[in-house]
């Protein structure tokens, strides 16, 4: 088995969910349609996501299992692709694939707010302010800045000895 407990809610890629798109053929005038596979989102808080629930009508809770195909119960929800950092292991085999990608989740955010997706969002935002703060040095830069200097204060006498003239 290889089972996962989703702890934050998750777009995961699971059978059977298409988005279909239908529009009409200008000549012809025959609809036409295009199926699309897109993620379905399983939110941890609402209940007709979750796989196992318990409690009563007013205090009920739930949590939502996923797994891959073949290696859970007939209750979880099957997905496809790679886990996530969110996604806590149920069993040994679970375990052993979140150990193999902690190189790919190797970011840790400094604090506890948030989750993975989060944190390496605001990440990405703190370099890329470090990216557009950093003057990109350019061979060459001070000789060509040093010329159009000299260059002005040469225009700026030309002009005037020309007005002198006048």
């Amino acid at each position: 088995m290889a089972r996962w407990k989703l702890m934050t809610s998750h777009y995961l890629n699971v059978p059977g969910e298409e988005w279909e798109y239908t529009e009409n053929d200008r000549k012809t005038g025959r609809p036409r349609r295009l199926k699309f596979k897109v993620p379905r989102f399983l939110d941890i808080n609402d209940p007709t996501c979750w796989t196992n629930q318990w409690g009563t009508n007013d205090d009920k809770e739930g949590e939502i299992i996923v797994c891959w195909e073949g290696k859970g119960e007939s209750s979880d929800q099957i997905f496809f692709g790679d886990p996530t950092p969110d996604m806590v292991p149920m069993d040994d085999e679970a375990k052993e694939i979140s150990k193999s990608f902690e190189v790919t989740w190797s970011y840790k955010p400094e604090t506890d707010t948030g989750s993975y997706s989060q944190s390496m969002i605001d990440r990405f935002q703190i370099e890329m302010a470090e990216i557009k703060t950093k003057v990109p040095e350019i061979p060459g830069l001070a000789e060509l800045t040093a010329a159009i200097a000299a260059n002005t204060i040469q225009n700026q006498k030309i002009i005037e000895t020309l007005t002198r003239r006048v």
